[in-house]
């Protein structure tokens, strides 16, 4: 009995741990099930906004759930920095573009991801294996992972205020590259900002406010920013609507001027390239394609902000609608312009092209940005961002030159005139870029035939000295932007076929004279092309610096208190001599670029364009003895009328970016300015991959001259007799020091071949043989020359320090071709 009790009650124990076991795991589940899909959302209460991608408000708890109903479904993702810090340096202004990004939702479980497309690498095949394997090669990127809230039908609520929380423009990592602080993003200070968040039919705006936390260590934020330990700015996020099929993309050539998007097609023929490339452009068609001359279907729109004041604003206008121009000759009527945005407008509405004048503390520089489609390369938005204070500055070398305020005269009309052509240029040329357009920096030195060109203001001077400021800036498109718009945008004629009306477009280009050359071979230093540079003026750089530099000569003799208002600080007066001793800066970079030059194009297989060659020797003659003009001691001289009329700096009024620097603190110093042209000068001179071309040229074609040649009358200028002994005298004394301390960089330079080495060290050696300053009886003259002989001494006797030449890497060979393999191999 015992025994059967026992095992009745054993019996009942194990059935009822069973059944609860099994009640357990009923309740786990359900509240699984809750807790993944349900949390009882009142959607009623909630402020919904009917859209591209419908949205709730719960503004009692400042939360925004999202309902999303369709699944893999592609979409543009753009983040924007809506209103900024305000710091050139820093680089985050108002309305600056952030990334543009294909995504979908896809739903995985109670989570649904928001998936970052991969487009650098596609399959255009009818196998989908085919499709699906490239597609499994390369990875996607989960930007978010929502919780799904709640499920209405096919419909899903997520929880998207935490997505919207985040510094999706990075402006912490901004702030931490540009070394102003680490920072973070503080949600508690941070949250939707309700009256820029809207929905439309084919965009979804939301706008945060975000505050960034952390301890500020910079002073380009401490500048701006009324509590530097917290940066609050406005973040937007959209998601727009995909542009439908029937954009017809362009092929992109490297002769024609455009921007471009590329991606590898893994389902390209093995004898075709695998790389695809196709130019950025807006949509643009003709209502009659068949016609020579035709209105736009949809005409290409910009509008400009409000906030931009006048005579600024109806420049801007002006110089963007130029761009009419070059779509009338591209076969267009009435297919572009600009004009003023009507009020209300939301500017960072991927639906509308604009301009934006924007504010930061310095001047800085202007630019186009564009939402573009990934897949083909269509400009969806063109942004144009121009910044507030770069008027001033030409304004400021206007003044210079002019020195108009002559007891107390109002300012000469002249200098807003040519800062204001200034602005239409600019305006034109930040629209181009919106418009798919690069920079062409070729162009100056042939006519002014572009607005993608950076201009210097072109002013002449009649055998009066008087100035004319008429014609600084050109007033129209240029002729090689007409030829760039036809390739970019002209509708091809009908039976005819598009590579072939192309060519031809591209070598009617070329035939007419024209060339382009982009940044990457006109902003380097070290760059070689002869007429592709920043900011300079003539078909002759060498030509344009002498020109240049009588220029500047006469102006500095006259240059006086006139040159500033009655009623400002006299010291002011070194802000406006400042552009004008430096006039000459960016002519010396472009004529420092003949020397070992190269004169080519970006030439194609069998085009009309000619061959690259060494630039001719007398060109190379005339371009060095400009330079050393630049460093003769009649240049670089500040007048003594002038050291007289600047007083050291006032209460209230320190020394900024905008002046020399100064040793001899708190006086103007009268040397600094040589010393920052004659640096600028070497260096570009100098320069390692320069100096190499001039060696090398010599060797390959005898007539040119070789580097021992260009060194030597670069001495011979230097180290000259010295007549005199004032100022002047320390003004060549300091020459001499520098072009020893550059000589002497030269022969340490590790970039160079090591027969560049040795002819700097012998260079060096010849400067010790020159009887220096022999004429002179200076103390000052002769202890500088036996410091110069010591410096130069002690660094050839010291012992050679081992700077082993770089061992050039070898074009890759893997797979095919290797010397050694590091994986291991089973057999």
């Amino acid at each position: 009995m015992v025994y059967t009790r026992d095992c009745f009650f054993d019996n009942l124990y194990s059935n009822t741990t069973a059944t609860m076991k099994k009640l357990l795991l009923i309740l786990i589940t359900l509240l699984s099930i809750h807790s993944g899909f349900s949390q009882n959302l009142d959607l009623s209460k909630m402020s919904k906004k009917d859209g591209f991608i419908p949205f709730y408000l719960d503004e009692e708890k400042g939360k925004i759930y999202l309902e999303i109903d369709k699944l893999e479904w592609e979409f543009l993702y753009v983040n924007s920095l809506t209103a900024g810090v305000g710091s050139n340096d820093i680089g985050l202004d108002r309305g600056q573009l952030g990334d543009t990004r294909i995504v979908e939702f896809r739903k995985s479980g109670n989570k649904l991801f928001l998936v970052h497309k991969n487009y650098d690498f596609r399959a255009f095949s009818d196998n989908p294996a085919e499709v699906q394997s490239i597609k499994d090669a390369f990875a996607e990127s989960i930007l978010w992972g929502f919780e799904i809230a709640q499920k209405d039908g096919d419909k899903l609520i997520v929880d998207a205020t935490n997505f919207y929380l985040q510094d999706v423009h990075g402006v912490g990592e901004t702030l931490t590259r540009s070394r102003q602080g680490s920072f973070r993003a503080d949600a508690s200070r941070s949250g939707l900002y309700y009256p820029m968040t809207k929905n439309f039919p084919q965009n979804t705006e939301v706008e945060m406010t975000i505050t960034l936390t952390g301890q500020a260590t910079g002073g380009n934020l401490r500048s701006v920013t009324p509590s530097p330990d917290a940066v609050s700015v406005r973040q937007r996020h959209s998601f727009i609507e995909l542009p439908d099929d029937k954009y017809e993309p362009r092929e992109f050539d490297p002769r024609a001027g455009f921007g471009s998007i590329s991606y590898m097609d893994f389902t390209t023929p093995i004898s075709e390239p695998i790389m695809k490339r196709f130019i950025s452009r807006h949509r643009l068609e003709k209502k009659d394609p068949s016609a020579a001359m035709s209105e736009a279907v949809e005409p290409i729109v910009y509008y400009l902000d409000r906030g931009t004041p006048e005579p600024v604003a109806s420049a801007l206008i002006d110089g963007g609608n130029w761009w009419n121009q070059a779509f009338e000759a591209a076969g267009f009527i009435d297919a572009f312009r600009v004009e003023l945005a009507p009020e209300g407008m939301d500017l960072m509405d991927v639906r509308y092209n604009v301009i934006q004048w924007v504010h930061r503390s310095t001047r800085g520089w202007s630019y186009g940005a564009s939402v573009r489609d990934p897949r083909t390369g269509e400009i969806l938005k063109g942004h144009v961002s121009l910044g507030s204070l770069r008027v001033r500055q030409d304004y400021l070398i206007a003044q210079g030159l002019l020195q108009p305020f002559e007891d107390g005269a109002p300012a000469n009309p002249e200098m807003l005139e040519m800062a204001v052509a200034r602005l239409k240029q600019l305006s034109a040329h930040e629209i181009g870029h919106t418009i798919g357009l690069a920079h062409s920096y070729a162009t100056s030195a042939n006519n002014r035939s572009s607005v993608m060109d950076y201009p210097y203001p072109l002013i002449t001077e009649n055998a009066n000295g008087e100035l004319d400021l008429s014609n600084a800036y050109d007033d129209k498109i240029g002729d090689w932007d007409k030829w760039a718009i036809k390739y970019g945008y002209a509708v091809i004629p009908t039976g005819e076929n598009e590579a072939s009306f192309l060519k031809k477009t591209l070598e009617d280009t070329y035939e007419t004279g024209h060339q382009f050359i982009t940044d990457s071979d006109s902003r380097n230093p070290s760059g070689a092309h002869p007429t592709s540079h920043l900011w300079d003026n003539g078909a002759s750089a060498s030509d344009e610096l002498t020109r240049m530099l009588k220029l500047r000569g006469n102006r500095m003799k006259s240059f006086n208190l006139n040159a500033i208002e009655t009623g400002q600080p006299q010291a002011l007066l070194e802000e406006v001599f400042v552009p004008l001793y430096l006039m000459h800066r960016y002519q010396i970079e472009a004529t420092s670029k003949v020397l070992g030059g190269v004169d080519y194009r970006y030439k194609i297989k069998g085009d009309n364009q000619p061959n690259h060659g060494w630039v001719h020797n007398d060109q190379q003659e005339a371009a060095l003895q400009a330079l050393l003009q630049t460093i003769s001691p009649e240049q670089l001289h500040v007048p003594e009328h002038i050291l007289r009329l600047i007083p050291p700096r006032p209460f209230g009024y320190g020394r900024n970016r905008e002046t020399f620097v100064s040793r001899v603190s708190p006086i103007f110093d009268p040397i600094a300015p040589a010393e920052t042209i004659v640096d600028l000068t070497f260096d570009f001179m100098l320069d390692g991959a320069r100096v190499s071309r001039v060696y090398l040229q010599h060797l390959q074609q005898s007539t040119l001259f070789g580097l021992n040649d260009m060194l030597a009358s670069v001495e011979k200028q230097v180290f000259k007799n010295i007549k005199s002994e004032d100022i002047t005298l320390e003004i060549a004394l300091m020459t001499q020091s520098k072009y020893v301390d550059h000589m002497i960089a030269l022969a340490k330079n590790a970039d160079v071949s090591n027969t560049i080495r040795a002819i700097a060290r012998g260079r060096l050696r010849n400067i010790l043989g020159f009887k220096l300053n022999s004429t002179l009886s200076n103390d000052a003259a002769n202890q500088h020359t036996s410091y110069l002989s010591d410096k130069i001494k002690t660094f050839l006797t010291l012992p050679e320090e081992l700077i082993i030449q770089e061992t050039l890497k070898s074009p890759d060979g893997s797979p095919i071709g290797m010397e050694s393999m590091s994986c291991d191999f089973d057999f």
